[in-house]
């Protein structure tokens, strides 16, 4: 039987630059994915956004700068138009899906369990890449960030809530330094050490390739990555503890441009092991 490949992920940290500049547009990535197939369309989905009119055109027009001659917008407002037979054939040109920031709760709101989504589910599976930005990053997680303080290190309740789970077993934050949010991070990875913290600059991303097997730095800032497996104390669950949060032996990896990491085995893939497995793909 033939393995099953699954398209990429870009996720994205937020505010990336949407210059035509080489050096400095994430959405390349994305666009270089469009122009790869003959009449390539990226399909952008504004369901995040509360401006989802201007989003759309903002990213028409970035992707027009990249060469992209084809895009087209779903814009759900509401559940009835996730179940749109119209809607879910605007996705029948998709050659890379891209879901834009804004309240990453009415992604899975909005579209949970509707025949849009299951459209995009089996899209991913047969290898169609698809792109997340600030909400659409976070969205992506099994486990989905929705909510909590920022700059904060005291004990404090974090909202949480079932992600899109494209990318199982880790819980993603964006605008990480720049909002402050590496304590609330860390909380989200001692509610549940399992899943390992994923924190995104901004115009920085992860692309993750090779069935969700590793991922790959983009941009210009830094991927803050979590392991609490090796996790030993944390008060996180105490039920009358104040003051600050604490916790134990959790691992930090900060990762920057064109660093790799390896999701299966949870650790940073050296440069000297990285150039030496490309040179083995070919």
């Amino acid at each position: 039987m033939r393995k099953q490949r699954l398209g990429d992920l870009l996720i994205i940290g937020g505010s990336e630059a949407k210059e035509s500049d080489e050096e400095k547009a994430i959405l390349r990535q994305a666009a270089k994915r469009a122009l790869g197939e003959e009449g390539g369309c990226i399909v952008v989905l504004t369901v995040a956004s509360m401006e989802p009119v201007e989003t759309a055109e903002t990213y028409r027009k970035a992707f027009g700068r990249l060469g992209v001659r084809q895009m087209q917008v779903i814009d759900i407002r509401n559940r009835e138009q996730a179940y749109d037979p119209a809607n879910v054939e605007k996705l029948a040109s998709a050659s890379v899906l891209f879901f834009t920031g804004g309240d990453q709760l009415r992604i899975t709101s909005q579209m949970g369990g509707s025949p849009l989504l299951e459209r995009i589910f089996a899209l991913h599976e047969e290898g169609t890449p698809i792109v997340g930005t600030s909400a659409g990053a976070a969205a992506m997680s099994e486990t989905m960030l929705i909510g909590g303080p920022t700059n904060a290190s005291s004990l404090t309740t974090l909202s949480m809530a079932p992600g899109l789970g494209l990318l199982k077993g880790v819980v993603v934050d964006s605008h990480f330094s720049q909002r402050g949010r590496f304590g609330r991070l860390m909380g989200a990875v001692a509610h549940n050490p399992h899943n390992l913290g994923i924190g995104l600059d901004e115009d920085t991303a992860i692309l993750v390739r090779r069935n969700d097997e590793e991922f790959t730095v983009l941009g210009t800032g830094a991927v803050y990555v979590i392991d609490g497996t090796g996790i030993h104390y944390t008060n996180v669950s105490d039920r009358h503890a104040e003051g600050i949060f604490t916790v134990h032996n959790a691992r930090v990896h900060v990762l920057g441009r064109d660093d790799r990491f390896s999701l299966k085995e949870r650790k940073p893939i050296p440069p000297a092991a990285a150039a030496t497995d490309d040179v083995n793909q070919g």
